[in-house]
Formats: C-alpha cells, structure tokens, sequence
C-alpha cells in the first residue's frame, strides 16, 4: 500500500509521525513500569534459530541422505543412490568422493580408526584414505549395516548376518531368516553384539557367532531403526518412539519420546532422535525431551550428526543444518538464591456454538449440557489396511487379539459408543467373525506396494503383507486357509497419485474382497451424547516460551481422562478447540464437573507450573429422564457413506447399496430434519475439494429421492476441508474416511 501527500499536507505529516512517535514511546514504558518486579522478563525470540537446507555440491536428482560419519575430522554423508559425499568446511559445502565405488545405493557408512565402510545394495566397500579412493570386500550380499569389534567384522544384510575374521576375505552365516526380516543397525555395547531388524532385536554374547531374539518390553513386534549406546544404557529407533534398556536388552522400556523414529546419535552424553520432520533431544537418558522442527520438512529424519555447534539431519529432500544451541535452546542457569519466580501458566474457556456444524458465535463458559438419544448408526467399512513404509506387519493402530481366546466375545454389534473410524480399526476382527458365521464364504487377500524409495527394493513385500493378514485370521479367527486366497502385486489396481507422500502411503496396503455378508457396513442401534456446546474452545498461555521443555493440558472428570494435549518445547497453539461429542466413548457421561489445567514443566524448576483450575458443572438429561417426564425427544440417525473415488461424485458400489437400503426402509417422515452432509480429505486444492463434497452431498440426496418438500428441514451441504476435518489425515484411513458423505437423521419420537 502506498500513499502519497501534498506539499501543503507535509507538516501535517511530520506532526502526526512525531505524535504517534511519541504516544508509542509512553505506551511502551507504561508498560514495561506496570509490570509486576518479580515476575521473570521474557527472553526475545532467538533470530535465525530454523533449520536451514545445506545441499551444495550434492546430487540435484537424489538426495536422500541415509547416514552421517566422521573420519579423521571430515564429515562424510552417505546419499542413496549418488553415493558418499564429504564436507571440509563443516556442512557448507559438499563433494563427491566416489573414486572405487561400483555402487552408489549406500545404506549406511562406517568409522573405525582410520577405516570408512559403505555398506550398499552391492556388497561392502572400504576406504583406507578417507574416502579418496574405495575398495570392495568379497561381501557380495545387499547389505544394510557394519560393525567392527576387535578383528572381526559383521555385517546385516538383508537376510542374513555374516562374520569374516580375516580382514573381509571370507564370511560366515552365522544368522539367516528370509521372511519378514532384515537387518538396519548393529550396536555394540561391551562386548556383547546388537542388531536392530525389522522384526526387533537380536543379541549376540559371542562375538557374532550365535544370536537370540531379546524383545522383551516391546509393545509389539516391531522394526528397529537404530540403535545407540550411551553411558552402558541402550536406545533403540522404532515407529513407537525410542526404547531404552539398562539390562544389556534384557528388558526394553518406552522412554518419553513416543514419536515414529528413524535415526539415533549420542554426543557427549546427549541423545538425539530424528523422528518424522522434528529432532527430538535428551539430555537425561530419556526421561524429558526437547523438540526442534521448524524449517524441518514433513518426512523422515534418516540421519543425524554433530560437529561442534552445528547439528545435521539427513532427509529425502537432503541435508538441514542448525545450531544446536538456537534450535533446542540452552540450558538455564538457576539462581540458587531462589530468586527466580515462575509465572503461573494462564488458561480459559470458552462455548462456540454451531448450526449444522459451522461455527457461528462464541461466549463465556458456564456450563456443559450433554443430551442423550436413541440413534440408529451404520458405519462403512473400509477394505483396505494400510501399512508403514517397507513394513509387513499389520501397525498397532489396527486392534488384534493376541489368541483365539481371547477373542471370543468379539461381536460387532457391540462396538458402540465409537465413531467410524473407531470401528474400522476392528475391520480384521469383524472379517474374522463373520467368515466364522457364514462358514461357505471366502476372502481374497490383495497385497499392494507403494512402488517408491526402498519398496522397490523388497520384491516379496506385497505377498508378505498379503500373508500377514493370512495368518492373523487363520491363526486368531481359525479360518481355514482353503477360504483365504492370498494375491499380491506391486501398485493397487486403482492407485493414489505416486511418487506423492500421501498417496504412496495409500498404495502400501492389502486390499480384501468378499461377498456383501462379510464386508457390509457395521450397524446397530446406540445411544448418542450431544453436547450443548458442541465446542469448548481453550485459549492458552505460557509467559516464558524461551525455558519450556513440555506442556500438557489435560480434561477431566471424576478422575477419568477425556481428552489431553501436550508438546515440547514452545509448541503450544494459542487456540485448542475440544469438540465434546466427537469420541462418544470420551463424552461426560457423569454429573461431576469437568475440570481442566495446563501444566508446564520448564528447564529451570524440578516441578511443573500449573495453571489455575477450571471446573464447570454439567448437566445431564438421559433417554430414562426425558421418558419418565414426558419431554419430547428425537432420535438421531447417523449413516456414514465412504469409498467415492478420488474426485468422483458418483454413488456406486457399496454406496449405492447402502443408499438404496436407506431409501427402502422408507426411514424419511415428513416431520424429519435431515442433513447430508459432503465431506472431502486435506489433498488438493480447497476450493475444488469444497465443489466436489457439495456435489457428492447433491448426488446422495438425489439417489435417496429427497426434496426441500418431502421432509420438514433438509439441508444438503459441502463441507470440503472445512476445519475440523471429519477425521485424522495423518494416516490414509483418514483420508479415504474424509471422502464420504455422511446423512444425519433426526426424527420425533411417538409416546
């Protein structure tokens, strides 16, 4: 914006500047005189403090850094596909050090003594001048990790461990599993041998020559990214945060940092952990851990180094460089005087109201109002179970029963009090009981690859992921493999976009076909919460951003946990909205009150800093009250429609039988109040997504026959992206869940 004046305006202008000059100068010492003594200044912003991308020198056409080393105080990087890289002058700049080296797809680098390894798809290679020229081994195997201890030399490969106790002429197998298995890290800690694989963690006490699976304390079988040994006290990477041991493995325990971790690094006592675009650090062998992301690209840390002062994370997109110092904050100094006052957290609430679930006004919080009603809900299943990168394991998100046994009160019908995607993750145990009650029924079993990075490298990956779910059905739900028809391919038969994150995490799946009694929708009738507000929003604040290591703010009632938030560091968002109703199994269902409370632990102070207490009384009117006083009620049907295809409008398939059940039921009185509701996911462009869910909801109302004249209200609506979106987006179920259009019904109630 621009403005212009008049010679005769100028004075004006110099008078006005030099009163608002002026006015600012008073306004600013009022407050700063206003301000309580002893409460602690806040520390301004730290300029520059982001991660910064460092790519110059490397590969424009791949740059996916897998590891980081250091040889005789060079930095060297180990890039997949372009081969190893080195920097003198610290990370600013990088070259090419491939002389020798027949095999650029690198997994892993490393030093000893004066030694650099290579560790490739191609065998071994070893370097005796820092990486001036390369000489390969006789490992000739697709090998991931490289250890030395004393003379001998052990090696993870794919399928296998070897050994070669003659400088890397010969090799011994000392382990070997071709099913679901490989190695990524190996560790030494003593003289005892780690290797960290996709199917959890082996120990060797013997020099290699032998090896035991220890997994005790996992949560589930699970891939070991890294692994790391720091003060005799053991760290391992996995997709459920980092573990730590102080048995020698004998038992593994979560520590605080439950992030999807890829890289491990310790220096000078201080624990690293690259996560999905954040680097997490300890500086108390797990226990608390600070958080850095900003600058950091959405994908995973591979690598992790410090040089110095500078820390350097290896992604698929390259090198990102940081002071380590600016990006985590330096320790505080507490005074022991104890002059040190910490300002008290400040936390409020406020109602938003909505009106067919847009946010109309917001005001004061005095109340919580929960309603309840009968409701009948069908849920859609969604086909498909979707798996982590090079992972052929069914994820922990997806609920599974351990035995038979213990799944025998299994019954679909009793998922109640769950939204939609709540039920889908049972998809695996629903299929299981009901190909126990229609006993002719079969199941086809479709692995898919996302066909990008390192599945193209796992041949097998689709049939093993295929298999996986085989044997959970046959093993648990004691289905007779004669009815389960394993098929596996690389992409699905209908891909999402590829070489894309989010649609190669839609195309690492298995695809499951059967008749309509197996995979049709789950229903059942169920009493449903409503919540008056709908929304309780909170409005947060932390005076010392600067000396937060977590926050945690926290809803409950009588003692029972109803929602929580928490992060590390200064992460917390200025606005955090609580949609009450949204997890009907996490809804008040007392009268006590609710009560809510930020608490803040900070660098400086052993206890965390709590915010005043929040108590709101709630009122409840159950279905028995409103019958025994004779109130008017409605029931609240819920339908939830998926499966539209990306960018399609069109009811067809399972929608349409669905939609046509519906309107067979004849379930649409002309005293109803009826929303169809038009959903999209978060990819794409916004006002495209918000187009195509007005025209799934229009296309759904018109397959149901519905008109402004055959029901007492009808609204038909796109809600696209619209926050908040209708489910997670974090994983693909999310989003394929988003693309739905979903027909709420409520209908009076005859006495």
């Amino acid at each position: 914006m621009t403005f212009s004046f008049s010679a005769a305006t100028k004075p004006r202008r110099v008078l006005a500047i030099a009163l608002f000059i002026t006015l600012f100068i008073t306004l600013l010492l009022h407050s700063f005189l206003c301000l309580p003594m002893r409460v602690m200044a806040q520390t301004p912003p730290v300029q520059g403090t982001m991660w910064r991308l460092s790519n110059k020198g490397l590969s424009d056409t791949n740059t996916i850094v897998r590891e980081f080393t250091i040889s005789n105080k060079v930095l060297f990087c180990a890039v997949f596909g372009a081969g190893v890289y080195r920097s003198t002058d610290n990370g600013a700049s990088w070259k090419a050090s491939n002389k020798g080296l027949k095999n650029f797809d690198i997994w892993s680098l490393y030093t000893v003594k004066n030694q650099l390894y290579a560790a490739t798809t191609k065998g071994l290679f070893v370097s005796n001048n820092n990486a001036q020229t390369w000489l390969k081994t006789s490992a000739n195997a697709d090998i991931h990790a490289v250890i030395m201890l004393e003379k001998t030399t052990i090696v993870g490969s794919l399928d296998s461990i070897m050994l070669s106790t003659d400088n890397q002429k010969t090799w011994k197998t000392t382990f070997r599993d071709n099913k679901n298995w490989f190695v990524k890290s190996l560790v030494a800690n003593g003289s005892t041998i780690f290797a960290g694989t996709s199917g959890g963690i082996l120990r060797s006490n013997d020099g290699g020559a032998s090896w035991q699976a220890v997994n005790n304390g996992f949560r589930y079988p699970t891939d070991i990214w890294a692994m790391v040994v720091s003060n005799g006290v053991l760290f391992a990477a996995t997709s459920d945060g980092v573990y730590q041991s102080t048995n020698n493995g004998d038992l593994w325990q979560a520590t605080a940092n439950r992030e999807n971790t890829r890289s491990l690094v310790v220096v000078n006592g201080i624990l690293y952990a690259g996560a999905i675009g954040a680097v997490l650090r300890s500086q108390d062998n797990g226990a608390t851990w600070g958080i850095s992301h900003e600058g950091l690209p959405n994908m995973n840390i591979w690598g992790l180094e410090v040089v110095g002062k500078m820390l350097f994370a290896g992604t698929s997109q390259g090198i990102y460089t940081g002071e380590e110092a600016l990006l985590f904050g330096a320790p505080s100094k507490v005074s022991s005087s104890g002059e040190r006052i910490i300002a008290e957290p400040l936390l409020r609430a406020t109602s938003v109201n909505t009106v067919n679930g847009d946010l109309s006004h917001e005001e004061p919080l005095t109340k919580i109002r929960i309603e309840e009603f009968i409701s009948e809900k069908i849920h859609s299943l969604l086909n498909y179970v979707f798996f982590d990168e090079n992972a052929s394991y069914v994820p922990l998100r997806y609920r599974q029963f351990p035995t038979a046994q213990s799944a025998k009160d299994f019954q679909p019908e009793r998922l109640t009090n769950r939204e939609t995607l709540e039920v889908y993750y049972d998809v695996l145990n629903i299929i299981g009981y009901r190909m126990q009650q229609y006993t002719r029924a079969t199941l086809t079993i479709v692995g898919c690859n996302a066909q990008n990075g390192f599945e193209t490298q796992a041949p097998d990956l689709s049939l093993r992921r295929a298999q996986g779910v085989q044997q959970y059905l046959a093993n648990v739900w004691k289905i007779p493999s004669s009815r389960l028809y394993v098929e596996f391919r690389d992409l699905p038969e209908k891909p999402s976009k590829q070489n894309d994150t989010f649609g190669d995490q839609e195309n690492r799946r298995v695809e499951l076909y059967s008749s309509w009694d197996i995979l049709r929708p789950v229903q059942y009738t169920d009493t449903v919460r409503e919540a008056n507000p709908a929304i309780i929003r909170f409005r947060a604040h932390i005076l010392d951003t600067v000396n937060v290591l977590r926050w945690r703010l926290s809803v409950e009632q009588g003692g029972r946990s109803l929602r929580k938030w928490a992060g590390g560091g200064n992460s917390l968002p200025s606005v955090i909205d609580w949609h009450v109703s949204k997890r009907q199994s996490l809804a008040p269902t007392d009268t006590l009150p609710v009560q809510c409370q930020l608490e803040v632990q900070y660098k400086y102070q052993s206890k965390p800093a709590l915010s005043r207490l929040l108590s709101f009384p709630v009122e409840r009117m159950s279905i028995d009250k409103k019958r025994s006083t004779k109130l008017a009620d409605v029931g609240k049907n819920k339908y939830n429609l998926i499966l539209f295809d990306i960018g399609s409008d069109r009811v067809s398939g399972v929608n349409d039988r669905i939609v046509s059940s519906i309107r067979t039921a004849n379930v649409f009185s002309s005293a109803a109040t009826v929303r169809v509701l038009g959903y999209s996911d978060m990819v794409g462009a916004d006002d495209a997504n918000q187009i195509l869910s007005q025209r799934r909801a229009e296309s759904v109302a018109q397959t149901l026959g519905l008109t402004a004249q055959s029901v007492r209200t009808l609204v038909v609506k796109g809600r696209g992206e619209e926050p908040p979106l209708l489910y997670d987006n974090d994983h693909p179920e999310g989003r394929f869940y988003c693309r739905a259009v979903i027909i709420e019904l409520d209908t009076p109630m005859k006495e």
